[in-house]
C-alpha cells in the first residue's frame, strides 16, 4: 500500500478546493481529512473516497476497493482528479452524506 510523495503531493494539488484538507500516514497509505473528519484513502498510489448509497451511484468503479476488506470505499473517477471544482463538490457531498464523527465523552 505505498504512496510515493509525488503522488501525495498530484492529489494534494487535486483537491486543493477542499477547506483544510490533510494526510496523515496509516500502514503504508494515507487517510485523507477535511477539517478533521476522514473522507478517503490513499493506497497503492490510488485515491478512495468513503461512499455511502446516497454517493455510490456517482462512481465508475463501485468493486475496486482500497484493501482488501476495506467496506465503503471506492476509487475516485480519474476526471474527477483533472477538475478541482468537480473533486471540491464531490468531496462535500461525500461529507455530508457520512454520519458526524461521535464525540468522545469525558470520563469523569
Amino acid at each position: 500500500m505505498a504512496v510515493s510523495k509525488e503522488t501525495l503531493e498530484f492529489f494534494r494539488d487535486a483537491l486543493e478546493m477542499v477547506p483544510e484538507v490533510s494526510f496523515r500516514a496509516m500502514m503504508g497509505g494515507c487517510c485523507v481529512y477535511s477539517a478533521g473528519r476522514i473522507f478517503g484513502l490513499v493506497c497503492d498510489d490510488t485515491l478512495f473516497l468513503k461512499t455511502t448509497p446516497g454517493t455510490l451511484h456517482l462512481f465508475c468503479d463501485r468493486t475496486t476497493r482500497a484493501y482488501p476488506g476495506s467496506k465503503n470505499t471506492c476509487q475516485v473517477n480519474a476526471e474527477w482528479l483533472e477538475n478541482k471544482e468537480k473533486m471540491a463538490e464531490i468531496v462535500s457531498l461525500t461529507l455530508k452524506s457520512l454520519p458526524q464523527p461521535k464525540i468522545p465523552r469525558k470520563k469523569d
